[in-house]
Order: C-alpha cells, then structure tokens, then sequence
C-alpha cells in the first residue's frame, strides 16, 4: 500500500498545475533560469525535479511521521520544505507525502552558494513567513549556519521541522517513531525534573557526576512533537536544561561529539569543577580540549538531558540519533537558551555520551544501568 500511495502521490504532484501546487505566481515562470550551480531556487521547478525521482516505499513511513505526527499538519495548511542538494531521496519522499496529506507546498532545492543568497533569503523568508509549517533537512555544515538559525528562529505561527546532520540511517530507525509516544514519555520525566534539586550521576568505577539545579532552571521537552510555534530537531527525544553547577567525574564510553558532527572514538573520562571542564583522560583527550577552547565559555557544561526516544537501542555512531537514547548525556559550551533559558553560550559544543548509567534525581532512582524507572518508560 504504501508504494501505490507514494506513485500516486508523485502523479499528483507532477501533475497537478504549478499554482495550485506552490501558490507560487506565474511571474516566477520568469525565473526558472535562475539556477544557482546545481540549486533549484524556484519551487515548481525543485518539486517538478524530485517528483520524477524514483520512490523508496520505506520512506514513506517516516515522511508522513514527521508532517503528521511531528508538526500535526492537516489538508490545506502550508508547508514549505527546504532540501539540500544530496539529500533528494528524502525530501522527495517529504513532498509526497506532503500531497497525499493535502498540503499546500513550496519546495527549494540548496546548495551553499544559494543558501548565502541574500535575495533568496528574502525571498524565503517571506513564504516562511505565511507557512504553518516547515522542513529543513540538510548536512551539517552543507548549507549556510545564518540561514539554518534563521530558519528555525524566524517569528510566527510556523512549526519548524529541523534535520540538520540526518543520515539514511536515522531515516529508517528513530525517524519511525510515533513523536505522539515519546512526547508522553518527555513530559512525565519534564513533570518530575521540574521539582528536582540535585542529580547523582553514576557512570563507572571512580565516576560520579553531581548535578545542581537552581531556581530557575527551566526543562524542555525536545521530543520532536509540535502543537505550538517553534521548532524542534529530528530525530526528538531528550528533556533537556542548563545546569547551575557540576563537579565530579563522567565517562563518556558512548560517544564524543564535536559541533561539526564528527566523533572521537574511544572512552574518555570527563572531569568537572564549578561547571567547568578541568581535566579528559582518554585517547583522543587533545581535540576534547582543542575542541572546548575555541571559544571562551567552549569548558562550561551548557546542557543537561535525558534521552527519551526508546525506539533507540544502541548507539550507531551518529550524534542526532545516540543523544536521545535513554540516558543522559551532556553538552559543554553550547547552552540552547531559547530552550533552556540560560543567560549565557558559546559557540562551540562537544557532546558526551555515556552508556548504563544510574542516575538518582533527589535520591530517587531515574536510571539503573541505562534504563527507565517503570513511571517513566
């Protein structure tokens, strides 16, 4: 059934007259030459080239999951979705799905000389601007980071949809999830967390993390599921702060990442003091610091969160989708203030993933080797 939906999608989508697809005017006919290297800056021009491409009936599943499920769009209400050039396998599978639902689309196909574009920008803006909806998927660093900021900032009514650094894999596992579940899963653990005071860390022999919450610190819920403007990145699944301070030891055995996405291999221990990073033991400990002092506040921890998507397993290596496991994990230098409330962040971000953790929050156990207390899961 789903590779009949999906062909049938494309007819319509092919098919159906520009107007009516885009809203776009006839005048932008006119501009079908304005091809930026291998960009597609017109809509009906970006969603006539991916309707001919060939379907993946498996993408079908997480494409109407991330309109319908993430964002709660219904028949009528505009979308638009940007796609970076390499990533057409899912944004066409995106705009399809699009359709069969009964959106109004505008779809652009970028490349990085285009997303730099200030008339572009602009333009763009301007149908975000109109749109219940959007949807960036791209790679990390492929696109310019002003216009992903933009794109997920710009004021509204919109419900944003951000895949930067998505993978195939990711497409195929967590980006299955219902958004629905692992919102529910969230808000219990964001219900608790909201009266918490301190959290005890436990990842290994000699490593012990305590975490202190002050009195304004503010949890949220990033599980991917949007009712209300904003937006939230794809893969969700993590209730995520600020902390007031840390010190102690973490063992990061599940994975280190740097803000460009790529990873340092091998266990390290983390070392912290007032909510400063002091001291790594581990291979690769020079690009931890490295990484850490590219910015003046790179050594602080910037985020605390809890992995809520228990659709995820097992770390495969990839940082969207290993974060939101269950467990906790922290940033250093970046702090998400517009999620998180804090006063201050950087620029730089390297995230720590450790694996069978026990973590009490005020004493009660909320993790026993990496998994959910009965209340929460």
């Amino acid at each position: 059934m789903g590779a009949e939906r999906d062909e049938e999608a494309t007819r319509r989508a092919s098919e159906r007259p520009t107007s009516e697809r885009s809203g776009e005017r006839t005048t932008d006919r006119r501009e079908s030459a304005r091809v930026r290297r291998e960009s597609i800056t017109v809509s009906h021009d970006a969603e006539t080239h991916l309707a001919a491409l060939p379907a993946d009936p498996a993408l079908a599943v997480p494409a109407r999951a991330v309109l319908e499920s993430a964002l709660g769009l219904v028949s009528s209400q505009r979308v638009v979705l940007v796609v970076e050039v390499g990533c057409e396998t899912f944004g066409r599978a995106l705009l399809a799905e699009a359709v069969e639902l009964g959106l109004e689309t505008r779809t652009y196909l970028l490349d990085l000389v285009t997303s730099r574009s200030v008339p572009f920008r602009a333009r763009l803006e301007t149908h975000l601007a109109e749109a219940d909806g959007s949807v960036m998927v791209g790679t990390v660093g492929g696109l310019d980071a002003e216009l992903r900021r933009r794109v997920c900032t710009l004021p509204g009514k919109r419900r944003h949809a951000h895949m930067v650094g998505i993978t195939d894999a990711m497409i195929r596992q967590s980006l299955r999830s219902d958004w629905n579940d692992v919102h529910a899963v969230g808000e219990r653990l964001r219900a608790r967390l909201a009266m918490a005071k301190r959290i005890e860390v436990d990842s290994g022999p000699g490593c012990v993390l305590r975490v202190e919450l002050g009195d304004e610190t503010r949890w949220h819920n990033g599980s991917g599921r949007l009712r209300e403007p904003g937006f939230s990145n794809l893969p969700g699944g993590e209730v995520v702060t600020s902390p007031a301070r840390v010190d102690g030891a973490y063992r990061a055995d599940g994975g280190l990442w740097l803000h460009d996405g790529s990873a340092i291999r091998g266990s390290h221990v983390l070392r912290f003091h007032r909510g400063s990073l002091v001291d790594v033991e581990g291979p690769d400990a020079a690009a931890v610091w490295a990484a850490v002092d590219s910015d003046p506040h790179g050594r602080r921890v910037g985020q605390v969160a809890f992995g809520t998507n228990l659709n995820v397993l097992t770390p495969i290596g990839a940082m969207l989708q290993d974060l939101k496991m269950p467990g906790l994990h922290l940033v250093l230098g970046y702090s998400c203030p517009e999620h998180t409330g804090a006063t201050w962040c950087a620029s730089s971000m390297v995230a720590a993933l450790g694996r069978r953790l026990d973590v009490m929050v005020d004493g009660e156990p909320v993790l026993v080797r990496g998994r959910y207390a009965r209340w929460v899961a």
